[in-house]
């Protein structure tokens, strides 16, 4: 996968940025959080979380919700997305549950935008059928050996 923002020849890209974790005070603690995508699964993207030094946190999601994310509250359960402000900046804010607890974190929203841009440049909304193997995924709902 490419590190740098745009789609690679592959359609597989990654955006790294500055993201903040919303502590339950208010505070905002920065640390880098990498926005990804890939065109051999192109309904989804994957926010990986660089929590510590040695510890990193991923969770993958459908796109289309970064979208809704940013008109309005979108998402139930383990990931919710929606606007935010901090000061004049726009943010979107992403709230993650899980068996360890709740967080909230906040992404530069021009980022995420631009990230979203090159999504939809490597596979158009509507084509994202044209890029799944559909046979692959058959294979792996039934738990067959070869995939």
């Amino acid at each position: 996968m490419s590190s740098q923002g745009g789609p690679a020849g592959d359609g597989s890209f990654e955006r790294a940025m500055t993201a903040y974790y919303l502590q339950p005070d208010g505070a905002r603690l920065p640390f880098t959080a990498t926005l990804g995508f890939d065109r051999a699964d192109p309904y989804a993207v994957r926010l990986r979380l660089r929590t510590t030094d040695v510890r990193t946190v991923t969770w993958t999601f459908a796109r289309q919700l970064l979208i809704d994310g940013g008109r309005r509250p979108a998402g139930v359960g383990a990931v919710e997305v929606r606007p935010a402000f901090h000061g004049e900046s726009r943010l979107l804010a992403l709230s993650f549950t899980s068996a360890a607890g709740r967080a909230e974190v906040q992404l530069p929203y021009p980022t995420v935008v631009a990230f979203l841009r090159d999504a939809y440049e490597a596979v158009p909304p509507g084509a994202e059928g044209d890029h799944v193997d559909w046979n692959a995924e058959l294979a792996r709902l039934r738990g067959d050996a070869e995939q």
